[in-house]
């Protein structure tokens, strides 16, 4: 009586714990498709440029076709005037003034967001100050305006801060013309031209200070190649100024010049629309119709059928549309098909990588406007949205080493390589483990071009001076981020590989667990038991044939199989516990490869389950072209019209 009490108290808990792993994770797959939502919707450029929330923030510039008008109308600085920067500075003007004028089809114009203005941190006001010339005296006003052409030379990267000596070896001084900063082992990487526009500001009478409060317009243009479009940064400031007129030499003197302390910093960009962007935006699409498609069939029992025998074009269709029976199956979450699908991962990943030229602008300019304006919630939502899209270059790049060990392997049958068996993660929420990383790419790519100074066209002439792509502020951070997500990816590898060591001795001495870690490209190993399936040592697993079915339409259809026979001594296992005695152990000559870090299992059968005869064990296998196969002991595919009779009968499947 107490036994059966315990084992019903046991079977309480399994199922309890069951079931809150399954919410866990019904949760963390909302959390995935909320942040898709987010991203597509809400980082969407199409849509931002639509609604046009940035257009006011070309107010100055709205009938000002050319430079020679721009210095017309607004005063400037002798040493700060568009006459005077470089040449690729007046490209990059004239570049910005056709792109307001045409607002066609060929520009992204994008914003808001505003961003508290804290303490001096964000303010950008200081530049104002300076000595105005004023053409017309008996004006009643006069607009300011103020450039800064300079290029951003850069020293080191995230790794050599850490690993070397750029971050402490003697850093360039003001003053320092090219040949002294590349002596100290600077390079250029981005070509900046800062304009800055007030509003009107009256004239008072001659040496009376004054105070006044006029709205700033910032047009940030940048380019992180030599004669290249650039983008351009949008701001407007509320500035307090303190200012004098000089009727004398007819000058404006600002003396001084700040920002307003509780207001707020607007900011938007302009971009070029490129192709890569809007095919970004397409693939997304695409992707949300296709996990929307899966998931739903996922969630009825997909019918057994002959993958071999399909055309191409049917084959697509299966991929969302596979003949369903109406019976419920709840086999995959979400989670499982957005980082475990090979089309799914291959076409975000395709998708995040053709719209980085905006994205990694966009959300760096962003996130330093946010990380020093307060908190924002929905800013931080939107950040983390694009930053969380590599996740999926997280996949991909796992994906890719599973194929490419598979590729150049000698491997014979599924468990011969150790190393493929490294390459898979034991559930999704050691994927959710790495975004913690991803989250601070904007930060790690800032600390990796921490070590920089301005050389300002002022201190010598930039003409002669390029920056190559290849050393940009982005490009020259790809290898140190390369190796921060490579490191983070094998960590967490080992420490789950570690942590669930069990898990990996059973998946690797089951059939349906070497198709996933051994014989295809899935990166999850985690197979879709029962609450109330036994298993035997660790060597078979009771599901049900219903759950198996929809889960062999997803490896058919959306993993790449590599083909791998089982090795013979398991097909000799399976045959064995057919012919002996439930009680009975069968010993192998030689212990198969696939069972090496299985500790002390010696022996490659153990009893089947006391509720399944040995009549009906059963293996999964591919052949040669992938297709995969359930076999019964006499080595026979086990027949369609007995499956659908199991389905039919909501009937259980062991598999060793």
């Amino acid at each position: 009586m107490a036994s059966t009490i315990l084992s019903h108290w046991a079977g309480g808990q399994c199922s309890l714990a069951y079931k809150f792993v399954g919410g866990v994770k019904f949760m963390l797959g909302l959390a995935c498709v909320f942040l898709l939502c987010v991203d597509m919707l809400c980082n969407n450029w199409e849509v931002i440029d639509y609604v046009g929330n940035a257009k006011h923030l070309l107010t100055p510039l709205l009938t000002i076709p050319t430079t020679s008008k721009l210095i017309h109308q607004f005063a400037f600085p002798r040493h700060a005037s568009p006459a005077q920067v470089s040449q690729i500075g007046q490209f990059m003007i004239n570049t910005t003034l056709a792109h307001v004028q045409t607002r066609d089809s060929h520009t992204y114009i994008l914003g808001t967001t505003k961003h508290l203005v804290k303490n001096s941190d964000n303010d950008i006001c200081g530049q104002l100050v300076s000595s105005y010339p004023v053409r017309n005296p008996a004006a009643a006003a006069v607009q300011l305006g103020s450039v800064a052409d300079f290029i951003t030379f850069v020293r080191g990267d995230a790794l050599t801060h850490w690993f070397g000596d750029t971050q402490t070896s003697p850093r360039a001084t003001t003053g320092m013309n090219e040949t002294q900063l590349r002596a100290l082992g600077y390079i250029p990487a981005r070509h900046g031209t800062d304009l800055r526009l007030t509003a009107a500001v009256a004239l008072p009478p001659s040496g009376q200070p004054t105070a006044a409060t006029v709205a700033m317009y910032r047009f940030f243009m940048r380019t992180f190649c030599t004669g290249s479009e650039p983008g351009t940064e949008l701001g407007l400031d509320t500035c307090a100024i303190e200012y004098l007129y000089n009727d004398t030499t007819q000058t404006l003197d600002v003396t001084s010049s700040q920002a307003i302390v509780g207001n707020y910093h607007e900011l938007g960009f302009i971009f070029q629309r490129r192709g890569g962007p809007v095919l970004a935006l397409h693939v997304r699409l695409a992707t949300l119709v296709l996990l929307i498609g899966v998931y739903s069939a996922s969630q009825k029992t997909v019918q057994w059928m002959d993958f071999s025998t399909q055309s191409i074009p049917q084959r697509v269709l299966r991929l969302i549309a596979p003949p369903l029976h109406r019976e419920p199956c709840s086999v995959f979450g979400l989670s499982d098909i957005c980082f475990n699908s090979d089309v799914f991962v291959v076409l975000y990943t395709l998708a995040v990588l053709a719209d980085e030229e905006i994205s990694m602008v966009y959300s760096r300019n962003m996130n330093q406007w946010h990380v020093r304006g307060g908190t924002d919630v929905w800013l931080d939502v939107r950040l983390m949205s694009m930053t969380a899209r590599w996740l999926w270059v997280n996949c991909f790049l796992l994906k890719a080493f599973k194929w490419t060990c598979n590729f150049v392997s000698i491997a014979q049958h599924t468990g011969d390589s150790q190393l493929m068996g490294w390459l898979n993660f034991s559930s999704v929420s050691w994927m959710y483990l790495s975004v913690v990383s991803l989250l601070e790419r904007n930060d790690f790519i800032e600390y990796g071009s921490s070590v920089r100074t301005d050389l300002s066209s002022t201190t010598q002439n930039l003409d002669a001076t390029s920056v190559f792509l290849l050393q940009s502020w982005y490009i020259r951070s790809i290898p140190s981020l390369a190796a921060v997500i490579f490191a983070n990816l094998v960590l967490l590898l080992v420490v789950d590989h570690v942590v669930n060591r069990k898990w990996w001795q059973f998946m690797a001495a089951n059939s349906l667990g070497r198709q996933l870690v051994f014989n295809s490209t899935s990166i999850l190993a985690n197979i879709p038991l029962d609450p109330a399936a036994q298993v035997r040592g660790a060597e078979s697993v009771t599901m049900h044939a219903r759950a198996l079915c929809t889960f062999r339409w997803f490896l058919a259809s959306h993993l790449t199989r590599f083909g791998l026979p089982e090795p013979p001594a398991a097909i000799r296992a399976l045959t064995a516990a057919h012919n002996v005695n439930p009680a009975t152990r069968v010993f192998a000559s030689q212990k198969p490869k696939f069972l090496a870090d299985v500790g002390n299992l010696d022996s490659v059968v153990a009893a089947p389950p006391p509720h399944v005869p040995t009549s009906n064990l059963s293996m999964v296998l591919q052949d040669s072209d992938g297709n995969i196969h359930l076999v019964n002991a006499f080595k026979q595919d086990i027949a369609t019209t007995a499956i659908e009779t199991m389905i039919q009968q909501n009937t259980h499947v062991t598999m060793m």
